[in-house]
């Protein structure tokens, strides 16, 4: 049996949200998805089809940002276990791509230019995903009708054009050396406290402090007001995979960070790191998989991403990262979110339908103005 999702607050799809997005998904030839699992009838002639289809094709070949699902050993356990799956004998081929934002205009720019896509598998948050399926560059698939491992129609988004594969949760990384007991910031207003001041580091790309923007979390003026003031604690950027530098003491926190896993892979390799969720901004974000309409191998693509949603690749994934999707069914990413829950907590769910919902609300997006605002900070303090 699947387990709904142990989160409380605002839904993506609620609230007057699903007869504008019904328009925009419309308007793409696909349909709104939502609401509780069914049970969906799973077509073996389907299946057979592509499997066919893809044995054909001979590879598959996959390309996205480094630090993502790109585990050496993760990526040749997942590929013995696709091919045990299907009866396929497949090579797959995985290079580093380029960073998230830059692989997705990369991809759009493949399809638009009528090039074959770099990657016959997408890899993004829903602020890529939207933009992909804004720019037409994503097929449309019934995965419900097909995909084994896709039985919950909260798995897929936009109607089709992406699957859900990893649950993420960016919270609050800091250093326990210098940040104990009540000074540990529990929230994001913590961080305007007078001792934090030069002490902060952020990422450069402000996507999730956007997102706070949405219409069913903060809202503009709210997120404006907050970065005001927060730009005068920040010290200096941080990427994904740079989490060190708090720990050996540059920075006393990274916020928002990349990710809860990110920190217990750290304490896996024995770092000394802390990471707490803050709860004013409490944010459950995923990864998606999607299949480019230029992809050299779509039959094996989508094949890969049902088998992906299946629990032998997602123990792989866990295994090498600490996170998983949380809905499937023996998810060990499922305790870490029902626990917060639990304690009071209530994500923000960051949805593909979300993004869409405010693109057609008219919702201004406020990344650039975030972004000049975090540059010209730093900039001043040089």
């Amino acid at each position: 049996m699947i387990r709904q999702a142990p989160v409380n607050g605002a839904r993506s799809l609620a609230c007057g949200g699903v007869g504008l997005l019904a328009i925009v998904i419309a308007a793409c030839g696909g349909a709104v998805t939502g609401g509780p699992a069914t049970a969906t009838p799973r077509s073996n002639e389907q299946t057979a089809a592509l499997v066919a289809a893809a044995r054909t094709e001979l590879e598959l070949t996959l390309s996205w940002a480094p630090g993502f699902l790109d585990s050496s050993s993760e990526l040749r356990r997942q590929t013995e276990g696709f091919n045990k799956l299907y009866g396929l004998n497949l090579k797959v081929n995985f290079k580093p791509g380029l960073p998230m934002r830059e692989a997705t205009a990369l991809a759009i720019q493949e399809y638009q230019r009528g090039m074959k896509a770099a990657s016959d598998v997408v890899l993004g948050t829903e602020t890529d995903i939207s933009d992909l399926q804004k720019a037409g560059t994503l097929q449309f698939e019934p995965w419900s009708t097909w995909g084994t491992n896709i039985n919950n129609p909260r798995f897929v988004a936009a109607g089709g054009v992406a699957v859900k594969v990893q649950t993420r949760i960016p919270g609050i990384t800091y250093n326990p050396s210098k940040v104990t007991g009540a000074a540990i910031p529990r929230t994001l207003a913590d961080l305007l406290k007078p001792q934090f001041k030069g002490r902060i580091a952020t990422t450069a790309n402000t996507a999730l402090f956007e997102r706070l923007a949405g219409s069913e979390l903060w809202g503009a003026e709210r997120t404006l007001g907050y970065a005001r003031k927060f730009v005068g604690q920040i010290s200096g950027f941080m990427n994904c995979g740079e989490e060190d530098r708090v720990a050996n003491g540059e920075f006393d926190v990274f916020v928002y960070d990349c990710g809860s896993a990110r920190v217990s892979q750290m304490k896996a390799r024995g770092t000394l790191i802390g990471w707490s969720v803050p709860t004013d901004g409490a944010v459950l974000g995923y990864l998606y998989m999607g299949v480019p309409k230029n992809a050299a191998h779509p039959n094996a693509a989508k094949l890969w991403i049902n088998y992906m949603l299946g629990r032998e690749a997602q123990d792989a994934m866990y295994e090498n990262g600490f996170a998983d999707f949380h809905l499937i069914d023996g998810s060990r990413t499922f305790a870490e979110v029902d626990k917060a829950t639990k304690s009071g907590v209530k994500f923000y769910e960051l949805s593909v339908e979300g993004v869409l919902v405010d693109q057609v609300k008219g919702v201004k997006p406020i990344g650039p103005e975030l972004q000049a605002m975090f540059r010209e900070a730093l900039a001043a303090r040089k």
